[in-house]
């Protein structure tokens, strides 16, 4: 090629790459470096139509048209960079940022009858290939049929077949997913019966509708592989798979199915635990069925809140790893990573331990490495979105901000990883997740701003949620944002964000369906409770903090220490600081005194190698309400106790860590010693 060859080639690779990869750092700076001088070129071009500049340009001994036709070619070569970049980001963006927002009397309007809906899980088998007289398929037909009725399956059959012989298995999955036109399915059972090694049959496949991941938690493989083995046990196990993912819809409807999974589980336990029957299985065949009985005891461990069942989970997934290796199976080996990640959380979540947190963010990241060196972005989403959870809730374990910026920076990449278009939910619960981060990062760092991008993602994922479709996703969207209002209204002393979201929460309750989620529903109101609390601290109402102490009491109805004692100590803490303003509103002894026993049954839940934080604003409340008792009353007895309880809470909130903590911490010894001076204390 010449050289004007080679030019033109290399331009249309350079605006292939702008165009493929809009905001990869390479991209982003040749943009800059071109636009700027792009844009001033266009400028300059534009002056030459302009009598006095042509004048101007004739003074320096220029030509005008020359002047012209150069500049008009830097901004021809410029410009279209970076109108391609911008084109392409707008394409490729969430579609529904383009929309307009949703109608806001969609807020006002009732939640739908749960009461009415009912769940109907349907998965359909096709006719499977070299299956003689479908004997096959009537057996499978009949496996899923006799599945626990609680768990609502119906299984179908598909008139076709989805050749599997001669071709890639990627077209097979594609032909599967057009499949089915008339009946809704949650998945598809397919493949062929004769290419497996005796006596086992396969390979079988399962195709998930919809834009969900697969049964390991994953898209790629695209579709889940069943292990190939023979047609008694294959049978047996393709049942707990599918009871499984049926029990996993009804917990994400919360719809309850208690103990449906044990007895297929314990089944199924019985033959991988068998090295006569799981011996003559290839290492495939083996992981797979380890991995199926790790994901069934995980989901029925999380129903019956059983660690037990959990622990059974991380066992067999971990088992599953000793047949599937990282360089012989890779992605196979990170989906179990992800599965075991999962399990460790929900241990972390019962027992409120921060180790297994630890634990989840290695098995994490290391199929994030996998996915990551394969280019899936999709997968990568998936895990990043995991590890920005399980990062948010290490930093509950601990004082300073380190996790919580790495909890930033993956719900930031999970946000960019899944496409709006293609998986809203998804981007949604990322959005969710990403405010929820940035929120605690603003209250830790003290930064006021920092609650506006909290706010902004969770208005985005209330473009996806909607109180119809969505009601359970849509009031947590909604209560989160009302709490990111407060937040930012406590801040900056805005009246008008803090009457905003007690707007929003009230807006959220009324008329919300507390018995179908009775946690969700204390959980909201306890919002309301510190909403009012922080309305009464910017715009004193003595209504706002008796309203505060109904909304925490109503909370405590439904939340009981046995069920979660973390949750139960912070409804206590919560409360306490409502009675503690509500002293302070009305000059009544009572209401400290209530207060301080709220905030030690708290004390006896948070412990400060555990919940540090938790455990050390319980102090700084404690020494408030002390103190307020203590000014209202002869001697220093109170007044000694409040100024221990600071020092003590002090030991955590640190002003490098907790700047804000530190600071109302601080003042507040600072009067309680003062009082006791003016009463004659001298420190003894």
């Amino acid at each position: 090629m010449n050289l004007a060859d080679s030019l033109a080639v290399a331009g249309v690779i350079v605006l292939v790459v702008v165009a493929v990869w809009p905001r990869s750092r390479v991209v982003v700076d040749l943009v800059i470096v071109t636009a700027i001088p792009g844009s001033v070129a266009a400028i300059v071009c534009g002056l030459t139509f302009w009598h006095k500049a042509r004048v101007q340009i004739g003074r320096v001994k220029l030509r005008y048209k020359a002047v012209r036709r150069g500049a008009g070619i830097a901004a021809i070569v410029c410009l279209p960079l970076l109108i391609l970049q911008q084109t392409s980001i707008y394409l490729r963006g969430p579609n529904v940022l383009r929309e307009a927002p949703a109608d806001i009397a969609e807020a006002s309007a009732p939640y739908p009858d749960v009461e009415k809906w009912r769940i109907r899980v349907v998965f359909a088998i096709a006719h499977l290939e070299g299956d003689k007289g479908q004997q096959l398929e009537a057996r499978l037909r009949d496996a899923l049929s006799n599945i626990d009725p609680r768990l609502h399956i119906t299984p179908v059959i598909l008139n076709s077949t989805i050749a599997v012989s001669g071709r890639p298995q990627g077209l097979a999955h594609l032909d599967a997913l057009n499949s089915v036109t008339n009946v809704r399915v949650e998945a598809l059972i397919w493949g062929g019966v004769g290419g497996a090694s005796p006596p086992a049959v396969g390979p079988l496949y399962e195709t998930k509708f919809g834009s969900d991941a697969q049964f390991g938690g994953v898209y790629l493989p695209s579709d889940f592989k069943l292990p190939e083995l023979p047609p008694d046990d294959l049978c047996k196990v393709i049942g707990l798979i599918v009871a499984t993912q049926s029990a996993d819809s009804m917990h994400q409807w919360m719809f309850k199915f208690g103990d449906a999974l044990e007895p297929t589980i314990r089944e199924i336990r019985a033959l991988a635990d068998d090295p006569r029957k799981s011996g003559a299985w290839t290492a495939d065949a083996r992981a797979r069925v380890n991995l199926a009985i790790g994901i069934a005891s995980r989901i029925s461990g999380v129903e019956l809140k059983s660690e037990d069942s959990l622990n059974s989970a991380v066992t067999y997934i971990r088992r599953a790893q000793e047949d599937w290796t990282r360089e012989r199976n890779p992605l196979e080996w990170a989906m179990a990573q992800l599965n075991l990640g999962a399990a460790l959380n929900q241990i972390a979540a019962l027992n409120a331990q921060v180790g297994p947190l630890q634990e989840a963010v290695a098995a994490y990241k290391d199929a994030l490495g996998v996915y990551q060196g394969r280019s899936d972005s999709l997968d990568s989403a998936t895990v990043q979105l995991q590890l920005g959870r399980t990062f948010q809730q290490i930093a509950n374990h601990e004082a300073g901000t380190e996790s919580l910026h790495q909890a930033a920076d993956y719900s930031r990449a999970a946000v960019k990883g899944f496409d709006v278009k293609f998986y809203p939910m998804s981007w949604a619960a990322a959005q969710t997740q990403l405010g929820s981060v940035l929120c605690g990062l603003a209250d830790r760092e003290d930064n006021a701003g920092g609650y506006d991008n909290a706010i902004e993602a969770f208005r985005e994922a209330l473009k996806v949620y909607t109180k119809q479709s969505d009601p359970m996703l849509w009031a947590d969207a909604q209560a989160q944002l009302a709490e990111a209002l407060e937040l930012r209204g406590q801040a900056r002393s805005d009246v008008e964000d803090l009457k905003e979201s007690v707007a929003i929460s009230r807006q959220t309750l009324d008329g919300f369906p507390r018995e179908w989620d009775r946690n969700r529903w204390a959980a909201m109101q306890a919002v309301l409770g510190n909403e009012l609390l922080s309305l009464n601290d910017v715009q004193p109402n003595p209504r706002y903090p008796e309203a505060a102490v109904k909304a925490f009491r109503a909370s405590l109805e439904e939340q009981s220490r046995e069920r979660d004692q973390i949750a139960w100590a912070t409804l206590k803490a919560g409360l306490g600081n409502a009675l503690d303003e509500m002293g302070e509103s009305t000059n009544e002894s009572w209401c400290f005194e209530q207060a301080i026993q709220n905030y030690n049954e708290a004390l006896e839940v948070f412990r400060p190698d555990r919940d540090p934080i938790l455990w050390a604003r319980a102090k700084s409340d404690l020494g408030d309400a002390l103190s307020g008792l203590g000014m209202r009353g002869p001697g220093v007895k109170y007044l000694e106790a409040a100024v221990d309880n600071y020092h003590q809470a002090l030991t955590v909130l640190t002003k490098d860590k907790l700047p804000s903590d530190w600071k109302k911490t601080q003042n507040n010894l600072a009067i309680a010693l003062e009082a006791l001076r003016d009463r004659g204390w001298n420190g003894g």
